[in-house]
Order: structure tokens, then C-alpha cells, then sequence
């Protein structure tokens, strides 16, 4: 399912119409059809169901004006109020609010909210603001927006509710709450992104005529993860198999104070399907990973009573380097010199494909060139915060574009990034996969290393790094999905993901 920016949208149109002969009225006729229909899905055809269109003066009331039309003539008693003059409609929006005049559709110009009882609707359809808004709604719009907003009456917006940025997802005053979002072609990043997809509500994409040629000029292809494209992903373990062939995953992480992380990294690996894990662990440690990881080999290395990794047992580590089908390194690792020092002679040592995650990315912070040093294909997975730091830019820059961010980033380093947010974000190659499962409970201590164990033994059991980040990144939201009902978005902690993993995967495979 695609993902486009405003500008994409835009593209698409003009390649649609100029090139490809498909009229810019064809499309909104199929665009109010498609309205109409999710309407007549929701409520029983009845003269008495009473629909409120709110109609600005672009595309988006055109195609509210081209869904009233057919609504009518479908017997439902439509009421229609346009939110500019009548002089002020034009281009396609024109043509169809001609139509709905003509054949004597009722249609009131600058009507304030006020003036109507709206709890005398059945529904709301929302047409009054597209996807190009900038700036802060005018007055008069955010009275209208407040008002079916307070009404409790549903509201169906068209493309994307009325105050959301199509890009950012982002809001300035007020933005319609929609309960059903019709999207026209494809999805918005304005709701993909937070809190534009809160805003939403449940989401329908609705095919309206454009071909498959209308992208091909596209210069990033950004995609929404689903269970078509995990099943690509996922193949059955042979029946004659053993641990060896199911994947060897080292997994260097933890410290005094953050054996959690490892633990968690470790089992998250396991609970994937990984045939093998050894956990390398400050030796001072290993008497809590000893208890905690009993399907885990531990790997003790000397750390002087520190409770931290020194680069006293390299060579020890070496073998293991040398085992191992992919490595995780970076969890709950420590920031402490001798730690990054030795964080840094495993990075240079290594010829498997790597996980970079948490700490162990503060090596790179400033210094982008490391990671072309690297011997192997890498994925990293950091949050904003982490992102940010990668680049030396505020927080707050990753959260406006992180679409854009997060492809700048990847094509930088040279390798694949999990941008960790909602969404969570697959970059690799000029292409980025959105990931919208998961919910808020997903903000404990410890959800990302499970994601990273989920990521690193999908990689060892021989996924390409970019699809077992995108498939790791749709198991670990789906286990928060499942786990919902039973402990809400408070009680949720890392562990519980951890026995939901199994259960997620079996659906793919058997499904």
C-alpha cells in the first residue's frame, strides 16, 4: 500500500492527467463514488437518513459535491453547506457543485455552525479542507471544526480530516476527529504519521482510477508493511533441520545495572526462531545471566569486578565472532569509555551482518564515516532521540519529516535504519516501509531490545537486514496488538512480548 507526500500527490495528478489521458473529473467522480459507497455501507438506504456534506472550495468539496450527487440519487437526504462564496468554487469542485445545483440539491454558502442543529444528522461528511492546507485554519473553518467535533454525530473526512497537514500529520488550531477516513489512491504520510492518524480514525484507501504507470516517476517508493508482504518474507523451517542451519546469533549487550537488556535481547532472539544464542557478558555479571537465560550460552568475559565489557578477553570473543551468523551489539551496553572502546574493536572485527542498536551507537554520533568501515551489511534502530544525535540536529527535526529523515539517514550511512516511533520507519535504498501496528503501551523499558532480538535472528535465519527489519518491526507491533485486552497501554511491560512472539509468527506461516 503507498505512501506519498503532497508534492507526490500532486505529481501523480499531473502525470495522470497530462500523460496518461485520465481526466481530472474522472478521478473526482470515482473519488465521490467511492465516498458514497462507504456511506450506503454504513447506514441502511432510508429517506429519512439525514447526511451533512461540508464542502470547501478545492478538490476535496468537489469531491464531497460529486458524493452528494449520487447519495440523492441513492435516497438519501443530503444537505450541503459550502464553507467559501460561490464565486469562489472552481475547477473540477465547480463542475460538480454545478450538477448538485442543477439537478436541485439544496446548497447554503457561509452558513455559520451555529445556525444549525447538527445532532439532527445521521452523519457528517468532511470536505471542507484537503491535503495542501498550511498555516492555521481560518476562524469561521475552526468554528465549523469544533462544532461537528462537540456534536457526536460520526464524521467521515474525505482524504484527510480537515486541519491535518498531508505531510507531517501535524495540526495548527483545530483538525476534524474523524471516525472514518476515506484516503483517495493511495495513503497520506499526514496520516500515517501522529497525531494525524489519531485523528483519522479507522482508515479505508479507496481506488479510484489511478493506473499503475501514475507512480512510475516516483523517486522513492514508501510503502505500508502488511501480512501479503510478511509471508514473502517467512519460510518454513525443513523438517530434517537442526539448531545450526536455524541461526547463530551473538548478542553482546547489558551491564551493571541493565542485565535486562541483554536478557530481553537474548529471548527476543530465541522466541524468533533462532536455532543458537550466546550471550557475551561482563564475567562479574554472568551469575545473573546464568540464572535468568537458560536456554542462552554465556560467553563470560573479564571485566575486573567493573561490571562492564574491557577488552581484556578479546580473543575469546573472536571465536564467537567467527560462530556467530549475525551479531546484536549495544543494548543496555554502558556509555563508559572502556565499554565504547571495546564496542568499537567488535565493530572493526566483525564480518557478519550486524545489529546496531542503543549505545553502541553513540560511536557514530558525528563520526557518519564509521559505518562505511564496516565489513558486513548493518541495521541500526535507534528512537528520535538517538536519530537525532546520529546527526546532530534537535529531536524535534526528526519528528517533523521523519520520513524524510530517516531516508537521509540511510542513504548516509550506507546501510538500513529503524527509525522507532509511531510509526516505526524501514529505510534502506531510496525506499521506506511504515510500520502502523502497535500502540502506546510499547513505551516501557526494554520493548526495544526485544525488537532488536526479534530483528537480529531474523537476520541470521538468512533474511536480507532491510526485510528483517521491516518484518521484525510488524511482529513486534502485532505482539503489543495482541496483548492489548489483557493489559491495556499501562500494564504492558517488555516481557510479555516476548511469549506472543511465537503466536504472531504461526499466524503468518500457517495463514
Amino acid at each position: 500500500m503507498r505512501i506519498l507526500s503532497i508534492d507526490e500527490a500532486r505529481s501523480v495528478d499531473r502525470h495522470t492527467s497530462k500523460e496518461l489521458g485520465i481526466q481530472s473529473e474522472t478521478l473526482m467522480r470515482n473519488a465521490g463514488k467511492a465516498v458514497a459507497e462507504k456511506v450506503k455501507k454504513m447506514l441502511a438506504v432510508d429517506s429519512g437518513i439525514r447526511v451533512l456534506l461540508l464542502c470547501g472550495k478545492g478538490n476535496n468539496g468537489g469531491d464531497g459535491y460529486a458524493a452528494a450527487e449520487l447519495l440523492v440519487s441513492w435516497g438519501f437526504d443530503c444537505f450541503i453547506y459550502s464553507s467559501v462564496a460561490q464565486n469562489q468554487i472552481s475547477g473540477e469542485a465547480k463542475t460538480f457543485h454545478d450538477r448538485c445545483a442543477e439537478s436541485g440539491l439544496e446548497i447554503t454558502y457561509e452558513l455559520k455552525s451555529s445556525d444549525i442543529s447538527l445532532s439532527d444528522f445521521d452523519l457528517i461528511l468532511d470536505g471542507l479542507l484537503g491535503t495542501g492546507i498550511k498555516g492555521q485554519v481560518r476562524p469561521d473553518t475552526a468554528e465549523w471544526i469544533d462544532a461537528i467535533n462537540e456534536s457526536n454525530v460520526p464524521i467521515l473526512s474525505i482524504d484527510i480530516p480537515s486541519g491535518v497537514n498531508g505531510d507531517s500529520g501535524q495540526i495548527s488550531g483545530s483538525a476534524v476527529k474523524a471516525d472514518i477516513t476515506v484516503t483517495l489512491g493511495f495513503l497520506k504520510q499526514g496520516i500515517v504519521l501522529e497525531p494525524g492518524a489519531s485523528l483519522a480514525g479507522e482508515i479505508t484507501v479507496a481506488d479510484i482510477g489511478y493506473p499503475e504507470e501514475a507512480f512510475d516517476k516516483l523517486k522513492t517508493d514508501k510503502k505500508l508493511i502488511n501480512h501479503t508482504l510478511a509471508k514473502q518474507f517467512l519460510t518454513p523451517p525443513l523438517p530434517d533441520t537442526y539448531k545450526h542451519r536455524q541461526g547463530k546469533v551473538l548478542v553482546i549487550a547489558g551491564s551493571i545495572g541493565f542485565t535486562g537488556a541483554c536478557c530481553l535481547t537474548s529471548n527476543g532472539a530465541l522466541r524468533t526462531g533462532a536455532g543458537l544464542v550466546i550471550a557475551a557478558v561482563p564475567a562479574s555479571l554472568n551469575i545473573i545471566y546464568e540464572s535468568k537465560l537458560t536456554e542462552v550460552i554465556t560467553a563470560p568475559l573479564s571485566d575486573g569486578g567493573s561490571g562492564h565489557f574491557r577488552l581484556d578477553d578479546f580473543a575469546i570473543l573472536e571465536e564467537k565472532l567467527e560462530w556467530c551468523d549475525t551479531l546484536i551489539i549495544g543494548p543496555g551496553l554502558g556509555t563508559d569509555n572502556e565499554s565504547l572502546d571495546f564496542a568499537k574493536a567488535v565493530l572493526d572485527k566483525c564480518s557478519k551482518p550486524i545489529l546496531i542498536d542503543a549505545d553502541a551507537l553513540r560511536l557514530f554520533h558525528g563520526n557518519l564515516d564509521l559505518f562505511g568501515k564496516l565489513k558486513s551489511d548493518f541495521v541500526i534502530t535507534p528512537h528520535h532521540g538517538e536519530a537525532a544525535q546520529l546527526l546532530n540536529v534537535e529531536k524535534e527535526v526528526v519528528a517533523f519529516d521523519p520520513f524524510g529523515f530517516a531516508l537521509e539517514v540511510s542513504s548516509k550511512i550506507g546501510g538500513t535504519i529503524v527509525l522507532k516511533g509511531a510509526p516505526t520507519l524501514v529505510a534502506t535504498d531510496n525506499s521506506i516501509t511504515a510500520n502502523i501496528t502497535g500502540h502506546q503501551g510499547l513505551a516501557t523499558g526494554g520493548s526495544g531490545d526485544v525488537l532488536s532480538g526479534i530483528i537480529g535472528s531474523l537476520m541470521a535465519q538468512g533474511l536480507k537486514p532491510s526485510d528483517a527489519a521491516k518484518l521484525g518491526a510488524l511482529i513486534h507491533g502485532e505482539a503489543a496488538d495482541h496483548l492489548l485486552d489483557k493489559h491495556g497501554y499501562r500494564g504492558l511491560i517488555a516481557e510479555d512480548l516476548l511469549d506472543e512472539i511465537p503466536t504472531i509468527i504461526s499466524q503468518y506461516e500457517r495463514t
